[in-house]
């Protein structure tokens, strides 16, 4: 039986490796720049949305948050407002917070699919949707 290293085999194995995972760090990256680039298509929509509702009109976005505490947002013509509280957050600060919090790449996909819903439903009711 021929001498064999099994430390060459660990090294070629390894390199391998390496690079699937770097291959991987570019695959999130580019994942990071589409969820951005989506995100602000997303706020844009919200803003202006929200800009077309009547000072009586109101959406409750169950189900966002933005931070560990849950709490009931609504989004009016004058920002998103905390049910309860008297503090109005603007549209786009909200949302760059609620993407912030959904932490990583899958969650914040998800979280743009379900502001993508409330913002579907917010056209439906607002008689002069965009």
């Amino acid at each position: 039986m021929p001498d064999r290293c099994i430390f060459s085999y660990m090294t070629v194995d390894t390199s391998d490796i390496l690079q699937q995972i770097s291959e991987l760090d570019e695959m999130i990256e580019i994942i990071d720049r589409r969820i951005s680039i989506i995100t602000e298509k997303v706020r844009e929509q919200y803003l202006l949305t929200s800009s077309t509702m009547s000072s009586s009109q109101n959406y409750l976005l169950s189900g966002i948050q933005k931070s560990p505490s849950p709490k009931n947002y609504i989004i009016t013509n004058r920002g998103i407002e905390v049910v309860g509280e008297q503090e109005i957050t603007p549209v786009s600060e909200f949302l760059d917070t609620v993407i912030q919090y959904a932490n990583e790449p899958s969650r914040k996909i998800m979280i743009l699919k379900e502001l993508l819903k409330h913002l579907q439903k917010m056209n439906e009711m607002t008689p002069n949707n965009p």
